[in-house]
Formats: C-alpha cells, structure tokens, sequence
C-alpha cells in the first residue's frame, strides 16, 4: 500500500506509539510478541481498512516502519496532542486511531468505527459502562480546531475534549455480544505481557 495515497474521503490509519512508557521502563511500541512489535502489529491491524498510514512518535525511534513517521508537534500534551499532529499530516479527513499497546483490536472494531462515523458526528468512540476507549476510535478533521483550543487552554484530557464535539458514543464491551473479552486491553506494565 502506498502510504502517501491521496483521497480526502478515504481514511488515514494513525498508530499513537509516543507515550512515556514510564509503568513499563522501555518502550512499549518496540517491544516484540511472538516475533512482531507491538507497532508493527498495530500498523497490520490498521492496514486493511486505511488508504494511507501514519505513526506519530519519535522519527528517530519508528523510522524504520517507513516514511510516514511523524513527530509530535505538542510533546507533552499527550494522546489528544497525538491526534492533532494526525490530522496536521493526514491526507484524508477521517481517522481510525489505535494506541499502539491495544494488541487486541479486531477488524469488526475497525468496520464499526468507520460505519458509525460515516452516519453522524465528528468522533465515534467506543464506550463500556461509562469508560470511553478514546484511543481506539475514528475522528473527523473536523474536531482539529476544538482540539487545539482544549490543548491552548492546557485540557489535555481527550475525554473531556470529546464532550466539546458532537462525539458519538457507542456501547461496545468486551466479552460481551460477541466482542473479545480483551479487546481493549492495554500493555502497559511487564505483568500484561
């Protein structure tokens, strides 16, 4: 796939593979499962269901994934700073976005997302029980400018971002009506490899 493919109702594929890894004390993104990082997973994932790609991380660090490796342009703002550097350099205006410690992700997640954003809103975001799952969801463009003032007023919290925009919230829970009871676990200390 060309990562570069131009189409502004097509979708982009962000990976967030930037964070600290402060609970894990390496690099979360770089570590492998059963021989493949835990980006190169997160890229296969996205792949299939995006015309273009984008890891936003350290050029230096993910380079070798390929060309479409962006830096952060609001270090420390966190994952909604990752988002707004996502749709600085995407080419299209719709976003499947994936944290790369979510290793559990299915494409059915992918297929919903991107049929619930194409109905209504400006973000559909998973929800279990009151818990949304904002890194693992689909934004429209048309958040960047509400984005960017929630990170000029120092909010840096995507949730409470969402509450801004006319976010689309949808009851998906693992383990139940056929979703994966780890479909949203995260990989953040050595204890959940």
């Amino acid at each position: 796939m060309n990562p570069w493919s131009s189409g502004g109702d097509g979708w982009t594929g962000v990976v967030l593979a930037g964070g600290r890894s402060s609970r894990m004390g390496r690099d979360k993104a770089l570590i492998e499962i059963d021989g493949r990082t835990l980006l190169d997973r997160a890229l296969d994932k996205l792949e299939p269901h995006v015309q273009e790609l984008l890891v936003i991380g350290d050029p230096q660090k993910y380079g070798h994934v390929g060309p479409f490796v962006f830096a952060d342009d609001i270090p420390g703002v966190g994952p909604l700073g990752g988002i707004l550097t996502a749709m600085r350099y995407a080419s299209n205006d719709r976003l499947l976005v994936l944290a790369c410690d979510m290793p559990n992700v299915t494409p059915q997640l992918f297929e919903r997302m991107k049929e619930g954003l194409a109905r209504e809103g400006t973000a559909f975001v998973p929800v279990c029980d009151g818990q949304p799952e904002p890194l693992a969801a689909a934004y429209h463009r048309r958040c960047r400018s509400t984005f960017e003032a929630r990170v000029a007023q120092g909010a840096w919290k995507v949730r409470d971002a969402l509450e801004q925009v006319r976010a689309t919230f949808v009851q998906i829970c693992p383990g139940e009506d056929g979703w994966p009871a780890d479909l949203f676990r995260n990989i953040n200390a050595p204890g959940d490899l």
